[in-house]
């Protein structure tokens, strides 16, 4: 299967999850992560998808699906194997022109789903078409190795810095070169360590006086001094 790679912007834009198993929970909390305004469509539902609609981060409609549900949705999940209920669904995907993804019925996807490893802001996304979802997973445990914690808080500083330059055209050179500094700069590794008053006076160095963690909004976890 031939797929493009892209990112979705979902905050405030429907999306619907059919089903409530563990890997109807999963997808929901992702869409929801993602600011997205998630209908929950099932009979019964696991305790992690009860506690999502009870904390008021996705809507549960206990009841099984029917035309109609995917209206106004950019996208949908579903986790069924039922041949009758899929066919509907796509069905109705294809008429309201909504991405969908039945789990681990490819011929019925729309969109694939790939292997993923979150650390804030930072997302790696892995996908083999398809081909070997075993592949996909394997290599996802391996980057979740080599990408750790402080992948979150670093990626932050990086982002904070470049507001904090400002967003005016003619400094798009400087705060390019800040960046590329940062980067090639042991700011990874003493965000790792938990070392924030070299982080400071690491960031002073390069970006200014003005960007401190807690100008930055920032916290770190670690060690410490």
């Amino acid at each position: 299967m031939r797929t493009h790679p892209i990112f979705l912007c979902l905050e405030g834009r429907r999306c619907v999850v059919v089903g409530g198993d563990g890997a109807a929970a999963v997808k929901a909390a992702a869409c929801a992560r993602a600011g997205g305004e998630v209908i929950v469509i099932g009979s019964e539902v696991v305790a992690e998808l009860a506690a999502l609609a009870a904390a008021g981060r996705v809507q549960h409609r206990a009841r099984p699906y029917q035309e109609g549900d995917l209206s106004g949705a950019v996208l949908a999940y579903a986790s069924t194997q039922d041949p009758e209920l899929i066919g509907r669904l796509a069905g109705e995907a294809g008429r309201e022109r909504v991405l969908l993804n039945v789990i681990d019925v490819p011929g019925a996807c729309t969109f694939v789903s790939p292997a993923v490893v979150e650390r804030g802001g930072l997302c790696v996304a892995i996908c083999t078409g398809g081909a070997s979802p075993g592949l996909a997973a394997r290599l996802r445990r391996q980057r979740e190795a080599q990408l750790g914690p402080e992948y979150a808080p670093f990626v932050t500083i990086l982002g904070a810095v470049r507001r904090a330059l400002g967003a005016d055209p003619a400094r798009a050179g400087t705060r390019a070169a800040v960046v590329a500094t940062l980067l090639d700069s042991p700011l990874l590794e003493l965000v790792r360590a938990g070392r924030g008053a070299e982080v400071d006076a690491l960031l002073a160095s390069v970006a200014g006086r003005g960007c401190t963690l807690e100008g930055l909004g920032v916290t770190l976890d670690g060690p410490g001094e």
